[in-house]
């Protein structure tokens, strides 16, 4: 796995320095992240991932919710995230709470499929956070300015594979996680790439990112002709 390390050559140190990862599901942004993190350890002392998929909702709700798939009328990001909690939490990074320390319970668990996690995050100036995620570029709006946003993209039927791979038992069946992917996941990720623009984005090619122009046209256009051959 590889990054071209010279563009990050002009990321410099601030008071908080915020780099959001966007893309759709299972297209490799913890992956890039945790690559990021690698590649800048050098530029900073202190880096700190923040995953998104920590406010997920237990799954036995999301469940629900794609199996009342005609009723649902909000996009991904509202129905299957708690909002609420991840906007305290970058409000705290950002350092609009007076305290130095936030404790969050009940976090999701991407390792066991619970919401069991109780994680501690401590505030600091210095440090670089890396913020990744489906959907951070609209819940960073009005509350934090990153210095990079990068949009990382896949195709998806390689998107759609790895998330049929992650499904851990019999309460969700690879049909309904297929319905899910093309009624919930595409349908608003492509609304949300028409509204929303990035600084730089990364293909995902056999597990190397490569730098893509135009990124965000690319994966419209991946999106798009999947939905024509296969919209429900």
């Amino acid at each position: 796995m590889k990054l071209n390390k010279n563009f990050f050559n002009n990321i410099k140190k601030k008071e908080i320095n915020f780099i959001i990862v966007d893309g759709i599901t299972c297209s490799g942004k913890s992956l890039f992240a945790n690559l990021l993190k690698k590649n800048l350890k050098n530029k900073f002392s202190d880096i700190l991932i923040v995953s998104k998929d920590l406010f997920l909702y237990p799954r036995e709700k999301r469940i629900r919710i794609t199996r009342s798939l005609r009723k649902v009328k909000k996009n991904q990001n509202q129905i299957h995230y708690d909002l609420k909690k991840l906007k305290l939490l970058l409000e705290f990074l950002k350092g609009d709470k007076k305290e130095k320390l936030i404790i969050f319970k009940n976090l999701y668990n991407r390792k066991t499929g619970k919401n069991n996690l109780k994680i501690k995050f401590h505030f600091s100036k210095k440090r670089l956070i890396i913020f990744e995620g489906i959907y951070v570029n609209e819940d960073i709006k009005n509350i934090i300015k990153p210095i990079l946003k990068i949009l990382i993209i896949e195709k998806v039927y390689e998107s759609l594979a790895r998330k049929i791979e992650r499904i851990r038992d019999k309460k969700i069946s690879v049909q309904l996680v297929v319905t899910e992917f093309i009624k919930i996941h595409l349908e608003s990720f492509k609304k949300y790439l028409s509204k929303n623009n990035f600084d730089i984005s990364f293909e995902d090619l056999n597990r190397n990112f490569i730098i893509k122009r135009q990124g965000k046209a690319k994966q419209l256009e991946y999106i798009k002709k999947f939905l024509s051959k296969h919209r429900y």
